[in-house]
């Protein structure tokens, strides 16, 4: 069955007494009523036995005939073209660097020829208001943890006369302890008793914030939603105008599945709606992830890129009063750095889900060009190399002379997993990876300017002491420092 959220209050005594100490909680921080009532629900459906799960005995996979492709869909561009003065650009700002050793936003990493996430967003933002003359609004949803940084690193950008504001702020919801469900206690660092509640509370951040009104107040109809750290995902004409044109009240961005992708979500169909829907990794039973990694019965992944009509959004979240998505229940430690801290919760959602919420909503396969986004430092190296390219547009695009499929990095953890240590070891940008099929490096190796890598690369130094591959090097096979 679904998971799709669609309560509002419950008097069960036991709900009741259980939650309280978590709406307390969710109160003394200032939430609105709407968000501890969004997390009642979900707190509802975890208590009574709902798992998050999507079986395969629930869903359909979606073929190939079923979605039209960007490459076909050069006619819309007109249609765009009209609606760009119509349209706002959002991007989802929340992250930390963790996963790379950093406290602050992610955004603020150096990706592409010195330029950071957010210096290449904004760059983009002005070629298109140049471009086409229309000065549409550039927003950012920040969590509590990136706002600041970011709004102090976007000093002199503005919305100009759009009447826009440049950012709104995502809610947090409370960890759940797993021995009592209770709320999770951390008096050493209470930061860590909230979880980010997923990008699917941009739903309801964009109302609680008051943005949702002010964009539909000053004519701004249409939505582009894409991560900050897909620089790919760049305001595309025809994308807009084949939702314009359709009078679609949701698009979402797929692409081919492939090997490196078979652990994220897919695109599938509702056997008992006939809808399309998206099935996180959390979402899939244990049994089935054989089945959820096949990219041959499941071909498309969400990039989590979409297009959203404000005002079906706005009518949708109205008629249940938030908007229905379907749980994800994640298992962590409270200190996720911490493997002996205490089993918590985290209740969660994916923007993309709601998809499944929309009447008509579609889905189109887009090139790889549109998803090059950054989770890992052997990602940021892949990024940072000649394998992607920075085009005319500020955006981040696969190098079209690599024919076949991009390198695996495994980069010694020790050495190179924080931002910091990895940068410090490539003092001159990456190494060429054109002609390299994999790259494995042991130890602590720094690479200096001008080196190449060809075939499968394994690099070791086995010395406790720090070593160079000189300038202009090119390396292949295995190779010990």
């Amino acid at each position: 069955m679904s998971n799709s959220l669609s309560c509002v209050t419950l008097a069960d005594q036991e709900l009741t007494e259980l939650f309280r100490p978590f709406a307390l909680k969710m109160e003394e921080q200032g939430m609105p009523a709407i968000v501890i009532n969004t997390f009642k629900c979900y707190f509802n459906q975890f208590l009574y036995g709902a798992q998050g799960k999507l079986s395969d005995r629930e869903i359909l996979p979606v073929e190939d005939r079923e979605l039209p492709d960007y490459e076909q869909l050069e006619e819309y561009k007109e249609d765009g073209e009209k609606a760009l003065r119509h349209t706002v650009v959002i991007k989802l700002n929340g992250g930390l660097g963790t996963s790379m050793g950093l406290e602050g936003p992610k955004s603020l990493i150096p990706v592409k020829d010195g330029f950071t996430f957010l210096d290449l967003i904004l760059m983009q933002a002005q070629k298109i208001r140049q471009r086409y003359g229309v000065e549409f609004p550039q927003v950012f949803m920040n969590s509590f943890r990136t706002h600041t940084e970011t709004m102090l690193a976007i000093q002199g950008f503005s919305n100009g006369g759009t009447g826009i504001p440049l950012a709104f702020l995502q809610h947090r919801f409370p960890k759940i302890l797993a021995q009592d469900l209770t709320p999770a206690k951390w008096p050493k660092n209470p930061e860590l008793e909230w979880n980010p509640p997923g990008h699917g509370d941009i739903y309801t951040a964009l109302v609680t914030s008051g943005m949702l009104d002010a964009l539909l107040e000053n004519d701004y109809y249409y939505a582009f939603i894409s991560n900050a750290d897909n620089l790919g995902a760049i305001m595309n004409r025809r994308l807009l105008g084949y939702m314009v044109r359709h009078n679609l009240p949701f698009l979402m961005e797929v692409a081919r599945r492939t090997e490196q992708d078979k652990k994220g979500g897919h695109l599938c169909r509702l056997l008992k709606t006939n809808r399309l829907a998206l099935r996180e990794v959390a979402q899939c039973p244990d049994c089935e992830m054989d089945s959820f990694s096949d990219i041959e019965k499941f071909r498309f992944f969400n990039t989590n890129s979409i297009w959203v009509d404000l005002r079906v959004l706005q009518s949708v979240f109205v008629s249940h009063r938030l908007m229905p998505l379907d749980l994800i229940i994640n298992p962590k430690t409270l200190d996720p750095r911490d493997p002996d801290s205490p089993a918590v919760f985290q209740l969660e959602t994916a923007m993309g889900s709601a998809i499944s919420s929309f009447y008509n909503a579609q889905a189109v396969v887009v090139p790889r060009k549109r998803f090059a986004p950054v989770k890992t430092t052997a990602d940021l190296l892949l990024v940072m190399s000649d394998l992607f390219l920075r085009t005319e547009h500020d955006t981040i695009v696969p190098n079209p002379k690599r024919t076949h499929p991009l390198p695996t990095i495994r980069l010694d953890e020790k050495f190179y997993k924080k931002i910091d240590m990895f940068l410090q070891r490539f003092p001159n940008g990456a190494p060429s990876l054109m002609e390299c099929d994999s790259l494995r490096v042991e130890g602590d190796v720094t690479f200096e300017a001008g080196v190449r890598l060809s075939g499968h690369v394994h690099i070791v130094n086995a010395t406790p002491l720090p070593r160079s591959i000189p300038p202009g090097t090119h390396l292949t096979g295995e190779v010990h420092l």
